[in-house]
């Protein structure tokens, strides 16, 4: 079920290799202690890389054993990171429960990898001016060519970053 999804979903994109080691020496992932993945399965490059930095990790999918959707999904205890790429067509939902798990202390910081259009709309806008303190906004030079889609899946993108202490800037092109 999971390998036809990747065929047919389009909310189902993979991130290059080259994202993920970008924004790990960024934020200098091993100094978070436990980190979730919540929208990564087994051939993820988070995970991948993770494994080979040997970092300690909770990786959630809705197509797991367990059908763990993101919604319904406790982070592990004493999560420090939420880091991942998750649906684009869902973005409002994702960004609300990710606030809403800083608020209930279930999870220190996050990394959400969405598109430029993530910035727009007074619903987002109003969720992000009320975190404005600690947010980091890194934003892409080139459009990122997603693992396995056509050239008209690339995507102007950036990384919401929240209370990561690498990030000394609001604003960042990398």
């Amino acid at each position: 079920m999971y390998e036809n999804d990747k065929l047919v979903n389009k909310d189902h994109v993979a991130t290059p290799r080259y994202v993920v080691e970008d924004i790990y020496n960024l934020i200098n992932i091993e100094s978070f202690k436990n980190i979730w993945f919540p929208f990564n399965n087994y051939d993820s490059e988070f995970k991948l890389k993770a494994d080979e930095l040997k970092l300690k990790y909770k990786a959630t999918h809705i197509f797991d054993d367990l059908g763990n959707d993101f919604f319904n999904t406790e982070p592990p205890k004493e999560c420090e990171l939420l880091i991942s790429n998750p649906p684009f067509s869902q973005q409002n939902e994702i960004i609300k429960r990710t606030f809403e798990l800083i608020d209930n202390e279930k999870i220190k910081s996050f990394c959400l990898l969405l598109p430029l259009s993530t910035l727009e709309t007074p619903i987002r806008a109003e969720m992000y001016e009320k975190y404005v303190s600690k947010l980091s906004i890194l934003i892409f030079k080139k459009r990122i060519k997603f693992i396995g889609k056509s050239t008209s899946f690339n995507k102007g993108c950036c990384w919401i970053c929240y209370n990561i202490p690498s990030l000394t800037q609001r604003i960042y092109w990398i």
